[in-house]
């Protein structure tokens, strides 16, 4: 088997693991151990540490660019959560419905090292150095964000109706199914985005800033908007 088909099959096996059958935080840990593991698998036949995007002497470029594209982003998010029209789409159970400590757990640990770390070392480190042993670097990128969005499909699933989008249809099935489609088409656009910092700056730091700030921040925002609500609430 291609070595990229069997970090695909992998990676097949570790969705559904993470999103059917283990507890939160075993989840978070596996996400970190596949991430890891795929990318010793990629070194082992034949990628080397810049193929990966971690080579030591590129990490000022990626640490440059990334920060870069994190303030663009945050700023973004930040739009998105103060004009009333897109406002209400952060309004997310799984960010309102917990307490002090577990928001601290999930901004400071699981979103920056378990979701942006791990799957850039997985997506855009080693898939996409795997992708480019043996095809071209369009078709990688355009591979590894098709995978990136489908890997997102059973999450929304399982949260459709703690978002507030899925109040914007009354049939739930249809809802699903519109909800799976803009996240995959959004999240494959977002890997698209992360690919070319990750190969523009030649660093996967780069596209971990920048993932890292995306969601950070949503969740920030979601939580913010969530206490404004109680606080005006009579």
């Amino acid at each position: 088997m291609p070595p990229e088909l069997t970090g695909v099959a992998v990676l097949a096996v570790h969705n559904v693991a993470v999103h059917r059958l283990l507890p939160a935080p075993a989840d978070a840990v596996v996400n970190l151990a596949t991430a890891v593991g795929i990318a010793g698998f990629a070194r082992r036949v034949g990628c080397s540490a810049g193929d990966l995007g971690i080579r030591p002497d590129d990490a000022a470029s990626g640490l440059r660019l990334g920060l870069a594209a994190a303030a663009v982003a945050g700023g973004c998010v930040a739009l998105g959560a103060a004009v009333p029209g897109t406002r209400r789409f952060f309004h997310d159970r799984r960010v309102s419905d917990v307490g002090r400590g577990e928001a601290a757990y999930h901004v400071a640990v699981r979103i920056p090292f378990s979701t942006a770390l791990a799957e850039e070392l997985l997506f855009r480190g080693a898939l996409l150095a795997l992708f480019r042993r043996r095809h071209s670097r369009t078709t990688a990128v355009l591979c590894t964000s098709l995978l990136f969005g489908a890997s997102h499909v059973l999450p929304t699933l399982d949260h459709y109706h703690g978002n507030p989008a899925s109040a914007l249809i009354d049939d739930a099935a249809r809802g699903r199914r519109l909800a799976v489609l803009a996240t995959t088409m959004s999240t494959t656009a977002a890997g698209a985005a992360f690919a070319w910092l990750r190969l523009r700056s030649r660093s996967l730091l780069a596209p971990v800033l920048a993932h890292a700030a995306i969601n950070v921040s949503a969740y920030l925002a979601g939580r913010r908007i969530a206490l404004g609500r109680r606080t005006a609430a009579p």
